[in-house]
């Protein structure tokens, strides 16, 4: 915004024989943009005005004024004439709004991507103050984006046609406000196993993170004097109570998330050492699996990969997923779980006779 309200040229409307004090180097950007926006309101409704006038409401000389009124001209497009009958500025033509926001083409995708994200929400208290403020927004940037909104917003998928996204962003602002709030969660979880009725908890909302593509809530269950972490798209209703909670003093995000490879947060530290195929470097190297990657190339090509996680159970999955490509060289109980499952996948796909 700064350099969109940078100082324009001198203004071509006649000046006047009053001196003018030295503007303050600090009037810029929000106080320049309030300005203007007063000008443009003033002159809208088709009220001409002069510098002097106008320099008094404001409380800033004539010459910021002149400023201000040339920096609309050339740099907004605001149709202002100098009337000379009259000694005023005056709108020529109607403007209904002016470009005031200039938004490049990252911008505007932003802005579908709030708006239809936003749109999930509709319903809960957080998500009504998220659909105004951008209302705001919307009514100051109109038709000022320099990209089309409408260009846009057919490259993304919003949450009505992606039903698993809208499944997960129902429950996020509830369980975003009773997070910022600090208010006990009432949710109704259905695990995994589909034939086990819902449990109902009361949990303590700590944190909310996207794992492996899912977004999870990170709680205290104060039931099992443990933490948890809650798929939000298993979560069949979220309630924000009336009680209030304290946030455990010894609770660190970043220690918790430190060994994640994906959504199961265990307590060790497991050091796993793999050995990859030499035509699955460019992947690992492009993308990481984690941040305490390691790769060390060794004489016959392949790589040796050396990780510190919590859990074991993501990274199992994505080692089956190379097949022969990787060997586990340690621990002794995660190759043994790959042996087992491979031998049972061997069983189960012997060609048939």
């Amino acid at each position: 915004m700064n350099t969109l309200l940078g100082r324009p040229p001198r203004p071509r409307a006649p000046s006047t024989s009053r001196s003018a004090p030295r503007q303050n180097t600090s009037d810029c950007g929000r106080a320049t943009l309030r300005r203007v926006l007063f000008i443009h309101e003033r002159l809208g409704n088709q009220h001409p005005a002069t510098a002097v006038t106008l320099a008094r409401e404001l409380e800033v000389s004539e010459r910021t004024i002149k400023r201000d009124v040339e920096f609309m001209r050339e740099q907004l497009g605001a149709p202002i004439e100098w009337d000379p009958a009259g000694h005023t500025y005056v709108y020529t033509r109607a403007c209904d709004l002016l470009p005031l926001l200039r938004l490049d083409a990252a911008e505007a995708l932003a802005l579908t991507l709030a708006g239809k994200t936003f749109a999930a929400w509709h319903s809960t208290p957080l998500g009504r103050s998220l659909t105004v403020a951008l209302e705001k927004i919307a009514g100051v940037v109109g038709g000022a984006v320099s990209l089309p909104v409408s260009d846009v917003s057919h490259l993304v998928s919003s949450p009505d046609e992606d039903h698993a996204l809208e499944t997960e962003l129902r429950h996020f602002a509830t369980a975003l406000e009773a997070t910022l709030r600090r208010r006990v969660l009432r949710i109704v979880y259905q695990k995994p196993k589909w034939t086990a009725p819902p449990e109902t908890r009361l949990v303590h909302p700590l944190h909310l993170t996207c794992l492996d593509h899912r977004w999870v809530l990170i709680a205290h269950d104060p039931s099992r004097a443990a933490r948890r972490n809650f798929l939000l798209g298993r979560i069949q209703t979220a309630t924000a109570t009336a009680a209030s909670f304290t946030p455990p003093a010894d609770f660190d995000l970043r220690a918790y998330l430190r060994g994640n490879l994906g959504r199961f947060t265990g307590h060790e530290d497991i050091e796993v050492r793999v050995a990859f195929d030499a035509e699955l470097g460019p992947y690992l190297r492009e993308r990481p699996w984690h941040p305490s990657q390691t790769l060390q190339e060794e004489s016959d090509g392949r790589l040796h990969a050396t990780y510190r996680v919590n859990h074991l159970t993501d990274i199992t999955r994505r080692l089956l997923a190379c097949g022969s490509k990787v060997e586990v060289l340690a621990p002794a109980h995660l190759r043994q779980t790959l042996y087992e499952e491979a031998t049972a996948m061997a069983r189960r796909h012997h060609p048939a006779p």
